[in-house]
């Protein structure tokens, strides 16, 4: 593999992992408060949300998620 590309995965790994430490601390490394805080921001953000329905046919179709089924 490249040695850019390999950088780069790093790299990305390593801002994944930095952020997740950051929003842990933030929040006291207390797992309840971490996922009450990613609820709060699920349902202030619905438009980001994606719900899976799976189907019959094992085809799997995505679809928004309004406030209320939050």
């Amino acid at each position: 593999m490249n040695a850019i590309v390999e950088e780069t995965k790093d790299s990305i790994i390593e801002d994944v992992r930095r952020l997740k430490e950051q929003n842990a601390a933030k929040h006291g490394y207390d797992f309840r408060k971490i996922a009450e805080a990613a609820r709060a921001n699920q349902r202030q953000h619905p438009e980001r949300m994606v719900t899976r329905i799976p189907t019959k046919g094992g085809q799997t179709v995505t679809r928004s998620v309004s406030k209320e089924e939050l």
